[in-house]
């Protein structure tokens, strides 16, 4: 039966050394990815799935939906809560920090993966009868000089990635939750757009930008 170069021994000590540290290298690198494909259904099942749904579709108003979310977007927000060495956390939640604490950036990022992946569930609004003056916030802008969200989240609330996210659909409570926090302070800082934005909303606009924001449609 015909051998191959390797098994007839054309093929060179340094060469055969290569050809079996590649395949060693090769098999470190399949062992691992089938590590982190574990490590991922172990926390997407036990750790995430308690407020995010275990596809990423929460249905418990005050934890965002993340199914369809731009990973990069997902990426980035992980780190923040996380924090690191002498990196103190850019967003706070007693929550997510401890739930982030131990995760290693190729998970954060293998778990952004996951969640970008799976399909959006359709969302709605608690307040229907707010959704008419959402829009003319959301496509229009403020009252006080806040600019239309459309600019940076789109039509039907889409985002632009990496840096602008996908909000349709998107639990009013949420919303309302984090318009509030960038409003006072609490999330964002000096310079951040949304900082310079949201506090031109007054109280009524974010409210119905919110209830808005969860009836659209993609």
């Amino acid at each position: 039966m015909a051998r191959n170069a390797f098994e007839r021994g054309l093929v060179g000590p340094a060469a055969r050394a290569a050809l079996v540290a590649g395949a060693l290298l090769c098999a470190a690198v399949i062992a691992r990815a089938d590590d982190l494909t574990a490590r991922v259904v172990t926390l997407t099942t036990q750790r995430c799935a308690a407020c995010h749904g275990v596809d990423g579709n929460s249905t418990v108003g005050t934890y965002p939906r993340l199914a369809g979310q731009y990973p990069e977007y997902l990426y980035k927000q992980l780190t923040q809560f996380k924090g690191g060495p002498g990196v103190p956390p850019l967003r706070h939640n007693e929550i997510m920090q401890t739930m982030v604490k131990d995760l290693s950036p190729d998970e954060m990022k293998a778990l952004a993966t996951f969640y970008a992946a799976q399909k959006p569930a359709p969302g709605a609004a608690s307040n229907a009868a707010l959704v008419d003056a959402g829009a003319r916030v959301y496509t229009h802008g403020g009252a006080n000089g806040a600019p239309a969200c459309i600019s940076c989240h789109r039509a039907a609330g889409g985002g632009i990635e990496p840096d602008f996210p996908r909000i349709t659909g998107q639990h009013e409570e949420y919303v309302q939750a984090q318009l509030h926090a960038w409003k006072s302070g609490e999330r964002g800082g000096k310079g951040k757009l949304m900082s310079l934005i949201v506090p031109l909303l007054s109280e009524d606009e974010i409210v119905a930008v919110s209830a808005y924001v969860a009836a659209l449609k993609q």
